[in-house]
């Protein structure tokens, strides 16, 4: 796949070349960008425990790697005669096993995948003060609006970068958006990254799979700002955004709304940028970090 580098930003922006039927962009095994201008892309390994009735919690990797750890046995209570008084009027707490989970994500070059274009895909509201406006309109009838967004990932020169759809020259957003009325979350947002990112000429669609969520943000009021839990003075949030891990897979195609560039931003650039890339964008370096990456 051939890519721009953004001097301004560190993003990397995926220029887009030809496949039949479509206008795409093809990964190449070269690419233009620095060591520090790097994409990266995501899959995920979800531990396996298991636990016996002993003091040692055992915990299994998908790869079959077995790690232990022993935990304090619990006491024994001394019912002699001599201290049956004093016993009689003791609480005996046992400590529970604690377990050590450790979660990796399998991460693929951007090189492994292929971007096209598609027709333009436009907001369903004119301006931001149009948005809250429905959403005012809404909340009376449907209550607290869901909303679901996906964090990809690829990597390049084993930096992970996170993919972004970028509206105009200073709007960035994670693939997803918002739910219909009743709608199961995961099924959601399926539906909404096929309609952001599947090929229109596709009779199978991606098949995304939804790994964990890392994060949920709320909207207090009808305005812009968001946090990552519900103020104290706030009893009915008027929108609830939850963060989800997709894990790609080895080799994808994806199609890019015309209106829309798809650029690949390293960590380092996000982390405490929120005057580039708003509250949600940049706080992800932070949500990421408990996961171990592999670069494939």
């Amino acid at each position: 796949m051939s890519v721009a580098t953004n001097l301004t930003n560190n993003s990397t922006q995926l220029v887009r070349t030809n496949w039949p039927g479509m206008n795409s962009t093809t990964s190449s095994s070269s690419s233009p960008t620095s060591t520090n201008n790097t994409n990266t892309s995501v899959s995920i390994t979800t531990p396996i425990v298991s636990s016996s009735s002993s003091t040692t919690t055992t915990i299994t990797d998908q790869n079959n790697n077995t790690n232990s750890m022993a935990t304090s046995p619990r006491p024994s209570i001394n019912n002699n005669n001599n201290n049956n008084n004093n016993n009689n009027n003791r609480t005996f707490i046992h400590p529970t096993q604690t377990m050590a989970l450790e979660r990796t994500i399998q991460t693929y070059p951007l090189t492994n995948y292929t971007f096209g274009t598609k027709d333009a895909l436009y907001e369903r509201d004119s301006s931001v003060q149009a948005r809250f406006q429905r959403m005012r309109e809404e909340f009376t009838t449907m209550g607290m609006r869901r909303s679901v967004e996906a964090v990809l990932l690829v990597h390049e020169h084993n930096l992970p970068h996170v993919l972004l759809l970028q509206l105009g020259t200073t709007f960035f957003k994670l693939p997803g958006g918002e739910l219909n009325p009743g709608e199961d979350s995961i099924e959601g947002l399926k539906r909404l990254l096929n309609e952001t990112l599947g090929r229109p000429d596709s009779t199978q669609q991606n098949n995304w799979l939804v790994e964990d969520v890392i994060g949920n943000w709320w909207r207090p009021n009808f305005e812009a700002p968001r946090y990552p839990y519900i103020p104290a003075h706030i009893t009915k949030p008027k929108e609830h955004i939850r963060l989800y891990l997709v894990q790609l897979g080895e080799s994808s195609m994806f199609a890019v709304p015309r209106n829309y560039k798809l650029v690949a931003a390293p960590l380092f650039e996000l982390y405490d940028n929120a005057s580039g890339y708003g509250p949600i964008i940049s706080s992800l370096p932070q949500a990421l970090s408990r996961f171990n990456f592999i670069y494939n």
